[in-house]
């Protein structure tokens, strides 16, 4: 699931809780539009302002490391504006334009593709995985944490085509590494169960130790569309095989609500509007109140 809350675009995968296939679907008018021709596909990225999105395929024939099919439409024209076959792909991000995508591909180094000549036209690391890192928007850069090297993020900048190295003045390897909605602070999620906010100088405001409580390090971070709360998943909790998820007061840092999991109710997927998240069940957990919604909202 991806869901993008300023344009209002979301782009939805077949699962369990969706058995007819890859759809798209626009909060400002509640349509749902599935692409028939990609019923199969996987989600991989929706731009910043929700008219491009890219998606992936498996081939029938897939060996363990099969070339994958890569897609990236313009959704108002419906036009496919890169078609390609040529990457084993891991995941991807555009550039704010929409108009460059990084790719993570299996023994490549992450790339930045031209998509309307289909070029790559800038190369950084191996050790990178973009899912774990975020889009500036208002430098048009990304940041992302090294999966080998401790204390190290690397950024790319879409304009100049370079790569920087950006150290964050901890000891631990990094996890996760999220701006703020107002980009005014960074969050991360260390491989020690720490999750840490920064400023934009890089400096640590706060850091909250999760290891008394459970395992965050491969959760996803969570953010509420007025900055004003943090979530988190802990898995491994002692008092809940079912986890719990941890809301935090983004400018303290305190932990301000401990929602507990249960059979069924479904694991946190993605952001949604106002203090909600989106769970893989397709309803919807408020993070104030810890309700879950009765029905789908899609």
């Amino acid at each position: 699931m991806i869901l993008n809350r300023n344009a209002g675009i979301g782009l939805f995968e077949k699962n369990t809780y969706n058995e007819e296939g890859l759809f798209l679907f626009d909060f400002n008018t509640q349509k749902r539009i599935y692409l028939k021709a990609y019923s199969d596909w996987k989600p991989e990225s929706v731009s910043s302002d929700g008219n491009k999105i890219a998606i992936t395929n498996y081939p029938s024939t897939k060996t363990k490391y099969s070339k994958t099919d890569l897609v990236v439409m313009d959704l108002n024209s419906q036009n496919v504006l890169l078609d390609t076959h040529k990457y084993f792909v891991l995941d991807t991000a555009f550039d704010v334009t929409g108009n460059k995508l990084l790719v993570t591909a299996h023994k490549m180094k992450t790339f930045c593709l031209d998509i309307f000549k289909n070029e790559i036209i800038a190369e950084l690391l191996k050790e990178l995985r973009l899912y774990k890192g975020d889009l500036d928007p208002e430098h048009n850069s990304f940041i992302m944490p090294c999966e080998k090297a401790k204390d190290t993020c690397y950024t790319f900048d879409f304009t100049t085509g370079k790569t920087g190295i950006q150290k964050l003045g901890i000891k631990e390897r990094i996890c996760r590494i999220r701006y703020s909605i107002d980009l005014a602070h960074l969050y991360a999620i260390s491989e020690a169960n720490i999750l840490y906010c920064f400023d934009r100088n890089y400096k640590i405001k706060w850091s909250k130790n999760f290891n008394d409580t459970g395992r965050i390090n491969s959760s996803d971070i969570y953010l509420t569309d007025n900055s004003m709360y943090i979530a988190v998943e802990a898995h491994d909790v002692k008092t809940n095989d079912w986890g719990t998820d941890f809301v935090i007061e983004s400018h303290s840092g305190e932990i301000v609500n401990r929602i507990e999991g249960y059979q069924y109710r479904g694991r946190f997927a993605t952001d949604y509007f106002k203090n909600r998240v989106l769970l893989h069940t397709f309803k919807t957990i408020d993070l104030i109140t810890g309700h879950v919604s009765e029905e789908k909202i899609i």
